[in-house]
């Protein structure tokens, strides 16, 4: 079987795609406004002020561990940038661009996240983690409502335990109606 004229040929290698100057400059703004947030991030952190106790990580961990990240994934990708590499152009192949918003979701998922406003005081972090992750999982079409209201507790509980035991962050575990739970 003969290659078409001006096909390419099967085994020959790629040859890179060149992007227009349009793509690269933007390719590299947004790698450096994420190194400049790196490193805004990690001199903020510097500012925070810390309790002295010995037995949790501080309130810097997280900060630090996030703006550490940002920065070597910034620089990672600024020294693929340098060498030719660039992610290609989204095409919006996963996007049904035909369905429209659904408003509705929306709002379900507005008044998840507000609804912490109200349930932290009543019900304590833990169980206005749960409200929040099964109110949006659910509206985003969970099947089972019974799962994602296991898996808001544990969540709930999970981030009690990392950011109130460990990081000494002061997080209610209970609230007014919820007090007689004997947690924290």
């Amino acid at each position: 079987m003969t290659a078409e004229a001006g096909a390419p040929a099967q085994d020959a290698p790629a040859s890179p795609r060149v992007l227009p100057a349009a793509h690269r400059v933007e390719a590299m703004v947004v790698v450096g406004v994420v190194i400049a947030l790196a490193v805004a991030s990690l001199v903020l952190t510097t500012q925070i002020h810390q309790s002295g106790q010995a037995t949790t990580l501080g309130a810097r961990v997280i900060p630090y561990v996030v703006g550490g990240l940002l920065l070597v994934s910034g620089v990672g990708v600024l020294i693929g940038q340098l060498r030719g590499r660039y992610g290609e152009p989204d095409e919006g192949e996963d996007v049904d661009l035909e369905h429209g918003t659904s408003w509705i979701t929306m709002g379900v998922i507005a008044l998840a996240f507000l609804s912490l406003v109200v349930t932290i005081p009543f019900l304590g972090w833990p169980l206005g983690v749960t409200v929040l992750f099964a109110a949006a999982a659910i509206a985003l079409g969970a099947k089972r409502w019974w799962v994602a209201v296991l898996v808001g507790l544990g969540l709930g509980v999970v981030s009690q335990l990392l950011f109130g035991t460990l990081l000494g962050l002061s997080l209610p575990a209970t609230g007014t109606l919820t007090s007689w739970i004997p947690l924290g």
